[in-house]
């Protein structure tokens, strides 16, 4: 099953189209990857030509640079650190936009949506307004200084125009009703009748289940039919001791629900070489909260129930589309999130295959053999990228000494493990958080004659802050003062000069 992505990626859902266009202008979007060939640790590669899939579709690049690029760039702009860890992270979070978004093209596709010109003019309007473009000349001079063809960048706002449609027309047929109102407060005492065979077709499959489902309501018991059915399908039952609300049943099955009477099975439902039916043992009413208001409501629900059904489809795309990736780094970091550690310690190490002395992947190896309740071969993983940093202090991050630190500390090696402690807060000295962060560590450890240390540092860094703080807030009086002082007289604008003021045409096109 799809464990990570059905969870965390649909959810992008309304807010995944328009985010290519702007972010390409503020020089976060590459098209001609030569940074690719030429990148350090801190930047993705494309391996063996190709990076990752969807089935037979491949995931545009670009969308993950966009994203990777002005993650990366908010944390530049902040003076942040990108650590290892935090570097995964933006690699997932890229990862994730970029496999969704062709995830949303697929489904656009297979739904035969339809864009047509004025579609595509919409969203290129949307991008000079949001670029601060005067006209599309201007976006045309932009695109050509990044040597990017219009007819490029006018192909990738179709696919913008597809998707968005598609999120439109696929739950434009979602109504709200009175009857779907008040059923969204009831909950629902259940047996679940789970029917089995993986050596049947999931047709196959449910024709046997909606036989169970009749034998059932007729009064024959679970028993009686696991005798009846054995060597054709497998049946158990599993009562659901919690009530659960409406709204967290299957879609397929809530028509029934609404209407079905105490005691009485419903018709089955197959997902995943299985079918289930349900038995309602129980029904009962939700309060309404004090504030209910119909309207709001009404609307709360609506967007739910969009969300719910665009998540299905996009589920279903990745059921259809497997996702494969060939990206060195991220094959490591995908087969974690998994939860494919086997797959993921072997990427790891293929990774220090490629480049020796980086530690980070001693780290992420160590954090999986911890998974694993394996504490030894981690403290292995982090000697070696200790070693490793030692020879390349530029290596180094907080986080590497506090977890070895830890570990030590588990293992009864107090002394080594305070000299771990001591390694990250020489590199934490300049980050009030990590030294916060860091002096719980020294607290729960009871390294007592270190801590005056932390507070002394902590004031400083917070002192300095202030100050600078203090300083750009006049510094930004002084330019503002500097522009009142600038300003001329505004001139009125005839209508001849309003005229002559350049806008977007299709001549242009």
């Amino acid at each position: 099953m799809f464990r990570f992505f059905r969870k965390n990626m649909a959810i992008i859902g309304w807010s995944i189209v328009g985010f290519f266009g702007i972010t390409m202008f503020s020089g976060s979007v590459f098209f001609g990857f030569d940074a690719i060939k030429n990148r350090d640790k801190t930047q993705p590669v494309e391996s063996s030509g190709q990076f990752i899939s969807l089935g037979n579709y491949d995931v545009d690049i670009r969308y993950f640079y966009s994203q990777y690029q002005t993650t990366i760039s908010q944390y530049t702009q902040q003076s942040k650190t990108v650590s290892p860890i935090i570097h995964e992270q933006i690699l997932m979070q890229a990862f994730g936009y970029a496999v969704n978004r062709q995830a949303y093209y697929i489904a656009a596709q297979e739904e035969n949506i339809v864009v047509v010109k004025e579609d595509v003019d919409a969203i290129e309007q949307e991008t000079l307004l949001q670029a601060n473009f005067k006209n599309r000349s201007e976006l045309k001079k932009e695109l050509k200084k990044q040597q990017v063809k219009y007819k490029d960048f006018r192909a990738q706002l179709q696919q913008d125009a597809l998707i968005r449609k598609f999120q439109i027309q696929y739950v434009n047929d979602i109504n709200i009703d009175r009857i779907l109102v008040e059923n969204s407060f009831k909950q629902f005492k259940i047996d679940y009748i789970i029917v089995d065979n993986k050596a049947l077709s999931l047709e196959q499959l449910e024709e046997q289940s909606i036989g169970i489902t009749r034998l059932l309501n007729e009064g024959k018991s679970v028993s009686d039919l696991q005798t009846i059915y054995e060597g054709i399908v497998s049946i158990n039952s599993f009562l659901q001791p919690d009530y659960q609300d409406y709204l967290t049943f299957d879609f397929s099955v809530r028509d029934q629900l609404g209407n079905v009477d105490v005691n009485t099975y419903i018709d089955p439902y197959c997902r995943d070489s299985s079918c289930g039916i349900i038995q309602v043992l129980d029904i009962k009413l939700k309060d309404k909260p004090l504030d209910y208001d119909d309207e709001t409501y009404a609307v709360t629900l609506k967007n739910q129930l969009q969300e719910e059904k665009l998540r299905n489809r996009i589920n279903a795309v990745y059921d259809a589309h497997p996702i494969v990736v060939y990206d060195s780094v991220l094959k490591a970091v995908y087969y974690k999130s998994q939860q494919k550690y086997f797959d993921s310690l072997n990427s790891y190490q293929e990774l220090l295959s490629l480049n020796p002395s980086d530690p980070a992947p001693h780290f992420f190896r160590a954090e999986i053999f911890v998974q694993q309740g394996n504490i030894e071969l981690a403290l292995e993983e982090l000697e070696k990228a200790v070693l490793k940093v030692q020879m390349m202090p530029d290596t180094a991050f907080v986080e590497l000494h506090v977890f070895y630190a830890d570990l030590l500390l588990e293992s009864n090696r107090r002394a080594d493990g305070f000299s771990q402690y001591e390694l990250a807060y020489n590199l934490a000295e300049n980050s009030i958080e990590y030294l916060t962060f860091l002096k719980e560590r020294y607290q729960l450890h009871s390294f007592n004659d270190a801590l005056s240390k932390f507070d002394d540092r902590i004031s400083v860094l917070e002192l300095a802050a202030k100050e600078q703080a203090e300083k750009d807030r006049k510094d930004l009086a002084e330019l503002l003062e500097k522009k009142d002082k600038d300003v001329t007289p505004s001139v009125v604008v005839s209508d001849s000069e309003n005229r002559s003021m350049p806008v977007v045409s299709d001549k242009e096109n």
